[in-house]
Order: structure tokens, then C-alpha cells, then sequence
């Protein structure tokens, strides 16, 4: 019980750091707009790694019961725990508390999580029972990425809106840090 706490403090930690960085970075971009040429070599380096092709498509079919089987396994437990969490903060609403900002957010995430945990759940169907049907979407995702076009997308956006994006990723820290403080200040 103490490492779970341990790593869940380490966890707050990591994401007030990201959001003050966000905040930061956010701030810098807004108030200085011809600062996003910086980002350059960052961008290119973070994009980088998608640029290379990585083939495991024979040793899944080779595997495609364990596989499926591990897939759907933990997306029906996740399923549960989202359902029992869900219930959690329904009834914390019904109780009098009201729909706070962070109730709406962890709400909003619970959906999402859970959307793509039915998509993972009939995936992990589709693998366990025939994996051939997955022929399509495999080579959609085996086609070559070019992290050039990306990265020149999102500079070119930068260099376009770099206050609009500054203000965005200020706002969204600010946001992460007051939420995060007053959950645990």
C-alpha cells in the first residue's frame, strides 16, 4: 500500500511539473510569438521515432489467442472498474454535492476511456477469433509515416497562431494546476 501511494505521489508530482511547464511555455509563446522557431529541433526529434517501420504482425498471428484473449481481458476488468467508478461519482452528485468543474472532468474522461475500451474490447474479439479481419486496418497502419509533413504542420500552425497556441497550452496548465491544487492543497 505504501509504493501505490508513494507512485501515486510521484504521479501528482510529474503532472503539476507538466502543467507548470505547460503553463510556462504556454505564457513564453503568447508573449513573445516569434519564439516558436525554437521548437524546431525538439519537434523533429520527438517525431523522429514514428519514422521507423516495426513489424509484428507474424508473431501476433503466430500468438492471436493469447493476444486476443489479454486484450479482452483487460478491457472487460477495465469496463468494470470505469462502471464501479462511474457509480462512485453518480452518486456523489445525486448526494448533494453538485457538478463541479472536476466532477465534470473526470466524468468527461471516464466516457472517453470508456468509449475506447468497447473499441479495444471488439478488436481484441476480432483477434481472438479471426485476426485475418484486421487485414485492413493493419495496413493502414503499417503505411510510412513522414514526421517532415508532421512536423512541418505543426510549425506551421505555430508559426501562423503562435499566441493562440501559447494561450492554449497556458490555459490548459493553469487549468491542471488549479485542479490540482485544490484537489490536494
Amino acid at each position: 500500500m505504501a509504493l501505490l501511494s508513494l507512485l501515486f505521489s510521484l504521479l501528482l508530482i510529474l503532472a503539476g511539473l507538466g502543467s507548470l511547464v505547460g503553463l510556462v511555455l504556454g505564457a513564453w509563446l503568447f508573449l513573445h510569438p516569434g519564439a516558436n522557431t525554437f521548437l524546431d529541433r525538439p519537434a523533429r526529434e520527438a517525431l523522429e521515432p514514428l519514422a521507423r517501420p516495426v513489424r509484428v504482425e507474424r508473431f501476433v498471428y503466430r500468438h492471436h489467442r493469447w493476444f486476443g484473449g489479454a486484450i479482452v481481458a483487460g478491457s472487460f476488468l477495465t469496463l468494470v472498474a470505469l462502471g464501479a467508478y462511474g457509480h462512485r461519482l453518480y452518486l456523489l452528485g445525486k448526494a448533494g454535492h453538485g457538478a463541479t468543474l472536476e466532477q465534470w472532468l473526470w466524468e468527461t474522461l471516464l466516457w472517453f476511456v470508456a468509449l475506447g475500451n468497447f473499441f479495444t474490447l471488439a478488436a481484441g474479439f476480432l483477434i481472438l477469433i479471426r485476426p485475418s479481419g484486421l487485414k485492413g486496418f493493419e495496413a493502414w497502419a503499417n503505411r510510412r509515416v513522414d514526421p517532415g509533413r508532421m512536423r512541418q504542420a505543426l510549425l506551421s500552425g505555430l508559426r501562423n497562431r503562435p499566441r493562440l497556441y501559447g494561450l492554449l497550452l497556458a490555459c490548459g496548465g493553469a487549468l491542471a494546476l488549479f485542479l490540482l491544487a485544490r484537489r490536494f492543497g
